[in-house]
């Protein structure tokens, strides 16, 4: 078996002038992979491929190579080579790395550079603080963007002729997904406990919005700040909180000054979503064992950060249910990253390897002429009409938004099971 030294190989071929484009000097890349390491789907491809080629369409990976976040940007990069070898089969693309770096105008400068050299397609920011400062050049220049944040604030950053989509999986897809499924199976009662910052408070105002749309109950949300202080005050809250029916009330918030409510009469939540993961949501469910002291039944629901294996680690958590695309590719894509790597991927590194496959899906199809952003969003391949990839099925909306089909996961011993499979196509629209 011939060995190989995969990514100083794309290292440099990508950071040495490309068909005449310069590009930014980068930190050293770190050694991940060994001469002594192998790996057989890599050996169908020469590595002078990667070279050079006026043919080729230029891909920028726009992520950050240094600062506090380097570790992240070289794993997606991994992710983004392993991609190159599995789906690029005709040799149409070629990477080309920037460092988005931590600071929003570095980064800004980091992108005109990115024009300078006429990229037209680019995948990243990671992070949404980075999106408004390049929007404008993006659709000035007609270059389409592929971030990786599901910041559905920055919505509608995209045109006719560029802008940005937002790959990630979007919170008010993944909480649609989730209340609809505990619905269907009679629970219409909802509540969550939620961190105290800003994606707490959009994933409260989601859920808050969906239940009402579907015609269940909304009990209540309960916040808590980083330090974790107010957990059990919180969790003590959601538990205990009830409403009554409307034949008891005066208005919306007043209760009638004849009204005798009974035990019976109060309706507490059945449902009780915690959108967190990691060390915050074992505090959490370990309150919730403590401050559960009438032992009521309530089903928990998360969402997808809990595709996890901290998640696993925590038997409370059997039975509980969480929005997700399917396990099995990306245990699949997973495993194909580990014996390339010798360390596991972190879990949006299935974004970055979907969406080179992607583009070089489009590069075939092109046959050589530049990618548009029209061309991402009215790919169709009958009757599936979206690119399928490690994480399900998705497509490329005109609004700037990535559609994704999604399932439902159940926590259970040791692994996660497919309890709601996703749907296998998209309507065409």
């Amino acid at each position: 078996m011939k060995k190989i030294v995969l990514l100083l190989a794309l290292f440099i071929s990508g950071c040495q002038s490309i068909t005449g484009r310069t590009v930014p000097e980068l930190p050293e890349l770190p050694e991940l992979i060994s001469q002594e390491q192998t790996h057989e789907q890599f050996e169908s491809r020469k590595l002078d491929t990667l070279k050079a080629d006026e043919k080729k369409t230029p891909v920028a990976l726009f992520l950050p190579f240094s600062g506090k976040h380097k570790e992240l940007g070289w794993s997606l990069f991994n992710a983004a080579t392993l991609s190159l070898f599995d789906n690029d089969i005709n040799h149409n693309i070629e990477l080309v790395l920037f460092d988005s770096k931590d600071d929003a105008k570095e980064a800004e400068k980091t992108f005109a550079r990115i024009v300078d050299q006429n990229i037209k397609v680019v995948i990243g920011p990671v992070f949404s603080s980075k999106i408004e400062d390049i929007e404008k050049q993006a659709k000035r220049n007609k270059i389409t963007v592929i971030s990786l944040s599901n910041n559905q604030e920055l919505m509608g950053k995209t045109n006719d002729e560029g802008g940005v989509f937002l790959a990630g999986i979007l919170p008010e897809t993944q909480i649609d997904k989730i209340v609809g499924y505990a619905m269907e199976r009679g629970k219409y009662s909802f509540a969550i406990i939620a961190p105290k910052n800003q994606y707490g408070q959009t994933m409260t105002d989601l859920l808050k919005r969906i239940v009402r749309d579907r015609d269940g109950t909304f009990i209540t949300s309960e916040f808590y700040n980083d330090n974790y202080a107010d957990i059990d005050r919180a969790v003590e809250r959601v538990i205990g909180s009830f409403v009554v029916p409307s034949r008891f009330m005066e208005g919306r918030n007043k209760l009638k000054k004849d009204a005798v409510i009974t035990e019976a009469d109060k309706i507490y939540p059945q449902v009780i979503m915690i959108p967190e993961s990691g060390k915050a949501l074992g505090k959490i469910v370990a309150s919730m064992k403590k401050q559960n002291k009438d032992e009521r039944d309530f089903q928990l629901i998360g969402s997808s950060q809990w595709d996890d294996i901290s998640t696993l680690n925590n038997f409370q958590l059997i039975g509980s249910w969480f929005p997700a695309p399917e396990n099995e590719k990306f245990r699949n894509f997973e495993r194909a990253y580990y014996r390339s790597f010798n360390k596991f991927p972190p879990r949006i590194a299935s974004i970055v390897y979907d969406m080179v496959a992607a583009a070089a899906q489009l590069a075939n199809r092109g046959n050589g002429k530049i990618l548009t952003i029209t061309d991402f969003i009215n790919f169709t391949n009958p009757p599936k009409n979206g690119f399928e990839g490690v994480d399900g099925l998705f497509r490329f909306l005109p609004n700037g938004l990535t559609q994704r089909n999604l399932a439902v996961l159940q926590v259970g011993n040791g692994r996660f099971e497919t309890v709601d499979k996703p749907t296998e196509m998209f309507l065409k629209y």
